[in-house]
């Protein structure tokens, strides 16, 4: 058995994250959290009425909940806003409003500005618009919003690597250009 590497990373700031839709990816800079949460299945094996064995697996599911300053035409086309039917520049949400799946890139660093990139790339909206304006308030409150995630053909819904220990082919790619064939292990 491998001994196991005792680096500490602790996710203290994220700095950019990237959506991409289709062809289309669009950064996000200014973030004011991140919040992450991952599903799970546990099975037990019983012995006479008593649980003798405990197997936890993940399911490649799980919840983002961010909150941020979105650039407004990512905020419409995560939205599912339609605007075909519509004059120009207006937005509509309802029946029609189909939330489209993205892939989502985060630039983490810890206290000591080592970095790490982690990758959801089966993502979608779990919510549709929600906003509150506060008149008089010292500060321009964040969009919240709520993402769901899920396994890819790979059967992985969540992504995360060290930014020192990578090839600088995935490197390069991970936040603009992530896929699951980036990072698959290339057999000879």
């Amino acid at each position: 058995m491998a001994a196991i590497e005792q680096t500490v990373f602790s996710e203290y700031e994220v700095r950019a994250m990237y959506a991409t839709v289709g062809s289309d990816t669009c950064e996000v800079k200014c973030i004011g959290s991140l919040e992450e949460s991952t599903d799970v299945i546990t099975t037990s094996k019983k012995c006479r009425g008593v649980v003798v064995k405990k197997r936890t697996r993940g399911t490649g599911n799980g919840t983002l909940k961010v909150s941020l300053h979105i650039p407004w035409k990512l905020y419409m086309t995560l939205m599912g806003m339609d605007s075909d039917m519509l004059a120009d520049g207006v937005y509509g949400y309802g029946r029609n409003s189909i939330h489209p799946e993205f892939s989502l890139t985060a630039d983490v660093f810890d206290e000591d500005d080592v970095e790490k990139f982690k990758a959801w790339p089966k993502c979608v909206m779990n919510a549709g618009p929600a906003n509150k304006v506060e008149n008089g308030s010292e500060e321009v409150a964040e969009v919240e919003a709520e993402i769901a995630f899920a396994p890819d053909d790979n059967g992985f819904g969540h992504y995360e690597a060290l930014s020192a220990g990578l090839a600088e082919n995935i490197k390069s790619k991970w936040l603009t250009s992530f896929t699951p064939d980036l990072v698959k292990k290339v057999m000879a």
